[in-house]
């Protein structure tokens, strides 16, 4: 359970960086209805983070994981986010609650906790905000969390919706193709930890296993796992070459913690078209995939210095794409580090920071923090979007031989993987 917690601790630093203001945009004072829906999300917070604090001191795991459940105040401000937007249905301050409970149902953890049920429930209403120039903003969070089939059924009528505007429509499309691509992995992945918790391993949260058959029992048949994959690429190939002009939104906040956002125009002429993300994922699926040749990566580091993937044949590579501040990247570099003097020119490793300014990397490698390759991407930079990175830390494993060995391995897999490729 506490997983869960800090899942949604991190999701709102990631949502706080994922769109910066431009430094002449002056966001409107909060309405009446925001600023309550503002004092009830602090509220909520305050209550998380209590008790994860307290729950903490609890030495025993079981102990633990019953007092967090115990006291788990999901369900208490999923009722009142969702009671929230009906009273305040087709406003911004509705729209907001409805990003609010998206953002609850991101955060995993048991089969039909109350964040998903929170989520379900408000999946009807979306089309009613579709012409909302924040509403890819809100959508694009649908595809994270624990696997629900009434997320693919809205996306589908989303992207058919004439109610909707038209880029939102697009955006919807590009959604479901990504959650399309996700389906086979997530089974996948079903089936080998149901396998670890079957060889002794120990549960991530009470109900693990009762979670991972519930989610079992609604798997796709590998010949709809196929139909949806040639669905996805070739929406991704439509959307790869489509005329439309239309850019990731970019948003701004109203209050300090972001719980209310509003589109930035002049913000979003630097973000990347939909057409680009579309490339990116498409390259994705047929470059970046486990066992595949690495393609060629060439690159200016901050020390000036040029560097390509290629030249690094011969030595096992980790690419950390991540950005000053982010939590889970920087509890990674005490290993990176770690590897790094262990390993020495066996061993390669190149930070790809996602950092708005410049400065912040460069602060970032003069507080020692970053003692490897670094490498300045900008937020949402060409590289990220080539590779479809949509989360930090994003991680590649790059094996001597030059192909994809590994991704997204941390702490002491990540360790056993170096140790196998420098062997």
């Amino acid at each position: 359970m506490l997983r869960c917690v800090a899942s949604m601790v991190v999701f709102a630093i990631l949502g706080s960086v994922a769109s910066i203001q431009a430094d002449d945009f002056q966001p409107r004072p909060l309405k009446p209805a925001e600023a309550e829906l503002v004092d009830l999300v602090k509220k909520m917070y305050a209550e998380y983070e209590r008790i994860y604090t307290q729950a903490e001191k609890i030495k025993d795991k079981q102990e633990r994981d019953k007092y967090f459940a115990d006291h788990d105040p999901s369900a208490k401000y999923v009722a009142l986010l969702t009671e929230f937007e009906r009273t305040h249905h087709d406003t911004h301050a509705g729209l907001m609650a409805v990003r609010k409970l998206i953002h609850l149902g991101s955060g995993g953890g048991a089969f039909d906790h109350a964040r998903d049920i929170g989520r379900r429930t408000i999946l009807p209403v979306l089309h009613d905000y579709g012409q909302a120039r924040e509403f890819p903003e809100i959508i694009r969070y649908l595809d994270g969390g624990n696997f629900d089939p009434e997320i693919e059924v809205t996306l589908r009528k989303l992207s058919k919706d004439l109610q909707v505007a038209e880029e939102n429509r697009l955006y919807a499309r590009f959604v479901l193709a990504r959650l399309s691509l996700k389906f086979r992995r997530m089974q996948q992945y079903w089936e080998s930890r149901l396998k670890e918790l079957q060889e002794g391993q120990a549960t991530y949260y009470p109900g693990e296993k009762e979670s991972l058959l519930n989610w079992q029992a609604l798997a796709k048949s590998e010949k709809k796992l196929d139909q949806l994959e040639r669905e996805a690429l070739q929406t991704l190939e439509t959307l790869s070459t489509t005329s439309s002009k239309m850019r990731q939104p970019a948003v701004t906040h109203i209050d300090d913690d972001w719980h209310i956002i509003v589109f930035d125009p002049e913000q979003t002429k630097t973000k990347p078209t939909l057409k680009a993300m579309a490339a990116g994922l498409l390259f994705k699926e047929r470059h970046l995939q486990e066992g595949q040749p690495a393609p060629d990566l060439k690159l200016k580091l901050v020390s000036g210095k040029d560097w390509s993937l290629a030249e690094q044949r011969g030595k096992a590579v980790i690419i950390q794409f991540s950005f000053k501040g982010c939590g889970p990247c920087e509890a990674m570099y005490p290993d990176l580090h770690e590897l790094k003097a262990k390993y020495k020119d066996k061993l390669v490793i190149l930070g790809i920071m996602a950092d708005e300014e410049r400065k912040d990397t460069l602060d970032a490698v003069a507080s020692g923090k970053l003692t490897w390759n670094v490498h300045w991407d900008n937020y949402r930079g060409p590289i990220a979007t080539k590779w479809a990175v949509r989360g930090f830390p994003t991680v590649y494993i790059i094996g001597p031989d030059g192909r994809i060995a590994a991704k997204q391995l941390r702490g002491e897999k990540l360790k056993a993987k170096i140790a196998e490729l420098t062997r």
